[in-house]
């Protein structure tokens, strides 16, 4: 609310207010789930002649992906590469965290292929986002086949980030035991020399 009152203040009194500014402004209304003022603020930018830029739209990406409203946060996406904004790794990061939580794999996989395509290469935690995703929808075996296929489309992406991926796969598979036990183990073919992509399974105990 005061920094609300003290962007009024700056209107009121003929300042003229730079992206800076705006973009301040956007973020906060984000963190605090104010989308029609967020809008609202794109609009101010537009109307002052101004034109939003990375920051403008990976806000407004994150506030809509974060609450789920894939529709406004692809809307978005597509308005910026429309002005000729190129999304970053933070931008696709976000939309994909965001169908991740609503469980929404195939639209991970096609923002995954589009990256790829697109020459911005999936980073390690964009993986680990969609293995969360996958344990957070208590789809354990779909979260090992999708570790294990990494490389099959992406072969860019570097053993020992694989490594660590399994390895934190591993580790929160077996957090995630509680009322169950860990039943078998399995494990996947080596992908180059060293690399271990076994994964452990859980199973829960009968009722």
């Amino acid at each position: 609310m005061r920094t609300e009152r003290a962007f009024q203040e700056l209107q009121k009194n003929g300042y003229k207010l730079d992206l800076v500014v705006y973009n301040s402004m956007i973020s906060i209304c984000s963190r605090n789930k104010m989308y029609i003022r967020a809008q609202e603020m794109l609009d101010l930018i537009q109307k002052s002649g101004l034109q939003p830029d990375l920051i403008t739209y990976n806000s407004l990406i994150d506030m809509y992906a974060t609450a789920g409203l894939m529709n406004d946060a692809t809307r978005i996406l597509s308005e910026m590469t429309i002005h000729g904004i190129r999304p970053c790794i933070i931008t696709f990061n976000t939309i994909v965290a965001g169908y991740a939580r609503k469980g929404c794999f195939t639209e991970v996989n096609d923002v995954i292929s589009y990256m790829i395509k697109n020459n911005c290469r999936p980073c390690e935690l964009t993986y680990r986002t969609v293995g969360d995703g996958y344990r957070k929808a208590e789809k354990y075996d779909e979260a090992i086949d999708f570790v294990s296929e990494i490389r099959k489309m992406d072969n860019s992406f570097d053993e020992p980030s694989l490594q660590r991926l399994a390895s934190y796969t591993r580790a929160t598979m077996n957090s995630r035991t509680e009322g169950g036990s860990v039943r078998y183990m399995v494990s996947r073919p080596k992908d180059g020399p060293g690399m271990d992509t076994s994964l452990y399974v859980y199973m829960p105990d009968p009722l």
